[in-house]
């Protein structure tokens, strides 16, 4: 009956246009030096709007745009640009010849406020520990999978860990709307964090999120990062430094709590993309981690020398590619093509040792660099090449070229859409690879300080906060309009009705509609193309990845507005 309704809402959206389109704004809160635009339907181009404060008196004005098709969406839409209204408040923009009013509001702390809910949500992914009513209020829960006895499977086998023998593998968080951990995108989710941390440093410790370790003198977003790397430590073999590519059961549970699930867990096959992104991620930690070392004692070292144990087996074993076993049937994160992790790890060992042997192996001019994604991390590597730019001159240079290209190329895409948005694919987890965007416009910005980018990037929030085809505030929590049945176990078990704020939906996709039936999407538009029902997992799951590059571009922009103001 849910369904039912949910459709009938939509067709009725999509016959009355221009209502539907006036709504299409940031729903949570602009921040003062934000781009600000409201979205609507095309009757209104050319027409004046008029914003009016809480007193009734107009404190901007300006003409709408022209009316431009969306490909993407299949619609038209113009749009107020009320960009240069900087004062905090609450607002109503009129538009000429409507009757409705929009609501408007910018507020200084809206993006603090969402970045730092985004990030929280880690904490409410924990493994092998409860969650606390004092850091979690109503979504408090049991501990979920000790992971102290999980099973070597046979694929994963070796003579010193054979099948069937128990290792201790806690801590850490669920990877998705299931239950396992995965080496691969822990690696791209814990980096992303770190280097937030690394880039806006002051900003970071700053940060209080009420977590246990709050307080503690460290980042909390620093603190919660190391919640998921000492995970990753555990997932090394210790007798050959091979990584473990994931610890799941051997299928995905129901649609319960995590201290219901009743299945075993194991950990599957090493891989060399494992390797080397744990390799990575351990290498950039060290770097992240060293000035903590009297919070945080020894741990640089550890991570340090962990990282270069897997260089060596990845050397030793250079294209052991991930193959599901027969028996295994959780998520693959399979990759069939690791140059760009052999880039990745190289550059981060590269930049914490400074040993030769790991500069020779970055192989720039064999890389074609995108914005990143779990099985495309590269240009992670030019993120941290750029921040080093005395101690590695000529990557630096040849990073600095690379990436504002690749920026470049979707500023234009920015600039020239309907929606002023620069993302033109809408693969599965098509917001995250909008953050990925918006987190590439951020580092061009630091580099050229052009404010071309920074719009650009802000632009992406406003996306992702309801300012998109769809009126949807993608972030759970967050907007008048925001997901309520997303694809997550917790969520569906817990019996609250309102799901764990702070999570991105995977967003408008026209993969994988097998989920729940192609004839249940409402469009066959990209763009379009979302169901908030938790069958959905290809437009409405969540994943740790996805939270992190839109942790990211929130805490980063937030970061550089609070130091210009």
């Amino acid at each position: 009956m849910r369904t039912i309704n949910y459709l009938i809402t939509v067709l009725i959206a999509l016959v009355v246009l221009p209502t539907a389109q006036a709504q299409q704004k940031n729903q949570h809160g602009y921040a003062p030096q934000s781009v600000k635009r409201v979205f609507m339907a095309p009757e209104y181009a050319g027409k004046t709007f008029q914003l009016l404060n809480n007193k009734g008196e107009e404190v901007y004005s300006g003409a709408i745009s022209n009316a431009k098709e969306w490909p993407h969406s299949g619609t038209t839409v113009c749009y107020a640009d009320f960009s240069e209204l900087k004062a905090g408040g609450q607002y109503e923009l009129l538009i000429e010849g409507s009757k409705q009013n929009v609501a408007v509001t910018i507020d200084a702390e809206s993006y603090s406020t969402l970045g730092n809910a985004l990030v929280k949500s880690y904490y409410m992914a924990r493994v092998s520990e409860p969650v606390k009513e004092q850091y979690a209020g109503q979504y408090a829960r049991p501990l979920g999978h000790a992971d102290d006895k999980v099973i070597i499977h046979e694929s994963a086998a070796s003579k010193e860990r054979p099948a069937g023998s128990v290792i201790s593998s806690p801590g850490g968080w669920y990877d998705a709307g299931d239950y396992g951990k995965y080496i691969v995108n822990s690696a791209i989710t814990t980096y992303s964090l770190l280097h937030v941390c690394e880039m806006f440093p002051e900003y970071t410790r700053s940060i209080n999120l009420n977590i246990p370790e709050s307080g503690n003198g460290a980042s909390d977003v620093l603190n919660e990062a190391i919640i998921n790397l000492k995970w990753m430590l555990t997932m090394q073999d210790p007798n050959d430094g091979g990584v473990y590519h994931k610890l799941t059961s051997k299928r995905f549970c129901g649609m319960v709590m995590p201290h219901k699930d009743p299945l075993d867990r194991y950990v599957v096959m090493k891989s060399t993309a494992a390797t080397l992104d744990f390799a990575a991620t351990m290498a950039k930690a060290s770097r992240v981690i060293k000035p903590f070392e009297n919070i945080y004692p020894g741990l640089a070292d550890e991570c340090l020398a962990a990282a270069e144990y897997a260089w060596q087996w990845s050397l030793d074993n250079p294209a052991i590619l991930y193959q599901q076993p027969k028996d295994i049937q959780t998520g693959q994160y399979g990759d069939k093509h690791i140059d760009d992790e052999w880039f990745w790890a190289a550059t981060e060992l590269y930049l914490a040792t400074g040993k030769k042997l790991y500069y020779q192996a970055v192989k720039f001019d064999e890389q074609k660099f995108s914005v990143p994604q779990w099985g495309r991390v590269n240009t992670l590597g030019l993120y941290s090449l750029l921040g080093e730019p005395d101690k590695v001159k000529d990557l630096n240079k040849k990073s600095r070229k690379a990436l504002l290209r690749l920026a470049e190329k979707f500023n234009k895409d920015y600039e020239t859409s309907a929606y002023r948005i620069s993302i033109t694919k809408f693969p599965w987890g098509s917001n995250s690879e909008l953050s990925n965007e918006g987190m590439l416009f951020i580092h061009a910005y630091q580099l050229t300080k052009d404010i071309k980018y920074l719009e650009a990037a802000d632009a992406c929030v406003g996306y992702l906060l309801g300012a998109n085809p769809l009126g949807y505030s993608f972030v759970t929590g967050f907007g008048t309009k925001s997901p309520m049945r997303v694809h997550d176990r917790r969520c569906e078990a817990d019996g609250i009705e309102a799901p764990i704020p702070g999570l991105l939906a995977g967003g408008p996709s026209l993969q994988a509609q097998h989920d729940c039936g192609k004839n249940k999407y409402p469009s066959s538009y990209p763009a379009m193309s979302y169901l908030d029902e938790k069958c959905s997992f290809s437009t409405n799951e969540i994943a740790i990845n996805w939270n992190a590059s839109a942790s990211f571009l929130v805490l980063g922009l937030d970061a550089i507005y609070q130091s210009e103001k």
